[in-house]
């Protein structure tokens, strides 16, 4: 109805204006007198004929871009498209969050999508859920990084999840070589350094770790030093090893007593003995660890130079349990049986653990003490038969 009232409208206008012109032209026929007020302006009968046209296109074009331009629905455009936006950018929060493990920020940016509106990213990942088992799932992930590449870490990391729960070690390590940006997903990172761990390739474990930025450092070490003892017994089991590999492990994780224990031992298994005690008497002037201790008796050294360590430990630290257990051990390899006996009982008043208590009751087998023994070995076997009850 409104439309045919404008039509209406302006063909009254026309016909007025057109009554107008032919009123000026019989009466002052080749041009025309404009008045106003105490103005007057004349212009020719074409001059007057074009401004009306003029004007007339003006006011038709004005018309048409007031409709174009409606304040409200602009407004409302562009509030939408700053929603989508604001969608998309959460959505992309949320995804790397969740890959994290990062809950908290995951729902908090989920709260966002919701509150804009949603996000058409979204259900495009949570799509990828269940295809992981169909057999279209290599063309839907390809389909899927096509379309949005900012989070083809998302699929990558459903497929790498796929795998490793399957036991494919191999496809899964494949899978993370290609694609180095899965190791900023926590849980993949992780288990791909277990993974290289457990299959001899400790080195490249190290160097990954390494290289790992903004690791917590309290991990970081855990992970050298587990990916360090897996290398030094790689060493230990390979008949010709390359013991420049050791150098891969960061100095102050060597330095570590499992870890100089474990190199030690690999050392004295390929008969570097003279290398293996340099090692543990350096690591024992620094830190006198009781499982470096140990070593003195474990390993094939020479007895009278694992005494003199020993003693020379004796003179510079507390005598621990372990320290006593060592020099009576070594003194009796010595013959030399009193001091061993001093340092076995001392030992044994210290820690009534079981290797001192054997150790001892075999000094005193040695000897021919036998009632002695016989109550060590009594203590020892009432202790083993109440640890049985109790289990």
């Amino acid at each position: 109805m409104s439309r045919m009232v404008w039509k209406v409208l302006l063909w009254f206008v026309l016909l007025l204006a057109a009554g107008v012109l032919a009123h000026f032209m019989v009466r002052h026929p080749g041009y025309v007198m404009v008045t106003w007020g105490n103005w007057m302006v004349e212009i020719t009968l074409w001059a007057a004929l074009g401004a009306l046209v003029v004007t007339l296109a003006a006011i038709w074009l004005v018309w048409r871009l007031t409709r174009g331009l409606n304040p409200i629905r602009l407004a409302r455009q562009y509030r939408d498209r700053r929603d989508r936006k604001l969608a998309r950018v959460e959505t992309e929060k949320a995804v790397k969050a969740w890959l994290q493990g990062d809950d908290e920020n995951a729902l908090t940016a989920l709260d966002k999508v919701i509150k804009a509106g949603g996000s058409e990213r979204l259900p495009r990942v949570l799509t990828l859920l269940p295809a992981r088992n169909s057999g279209q799932w290599e063309e839907r992930l390809n389909r899927f990084m096509e379309i949005d590449p900012d989070l083809a870490v998302a699929g990558l990391a459903l497929q790498a999840d796929q795998l490793w729960q399957a036991g494919d070690r191999t496809g899964f390590l494949a899978g993370i070589d290609r694609h180095p940006e899965l190791l900023e997903v926590k849980r993949l990172r992780h288990r791909y350094w277990r993974a290289l761990i457990d299959g001899g390739r400790a080195e490249e474990a190290l160097i990954s770790v390494g290289a790992t930025p903004a690791l917590n450092p309290s991990d970081r070490e855990r992970w050298q030093q587990e990916a360090g003892l897996a290398l030094i017994k790689q060493c230990l089991d390979n008949d010709q090893p390359d013991f420049t590999r050791l150098k891969t492990i960061p100095r102050k994780i060597r330095q570590q007593p499992a870890l100089v224990a474990a190199e030690v031992r690999c050392l004295a298994r390929h008969e570097k003995l003279d290398d293996a005690f340099k090692l543990l008497k350096k690591a024992l002037d620094s830190r006198p660890a009781d499982e470096l201790v140990a070593l003195l008796v474990d390993c094939p050294f020479d007895a009278q130079q694992a005494l003199k360590l020993a003693e020379q430990l004796e003179g510079r630290h507390q005598r621990s349990a372990t320290l006593s257990w060592a020099l009576g051990v070594l003194c009796k390899r010595q013959s030399l049986w009193g001091k061993a006996e001093d340092y076995l009982n001392d030992a044994w008043q210290q820690d009534d653990r079981a290797s001192i208590g054997l150790a001892l009751a075999r000094l005193y087998e040695s000897r021919h003490q036998t009632e002695k023994a016989q109550a060590i070995y009594k203590t020892l076997a009432q202790r083993t038969k109440g640890t049985s009850d109790l289990g």
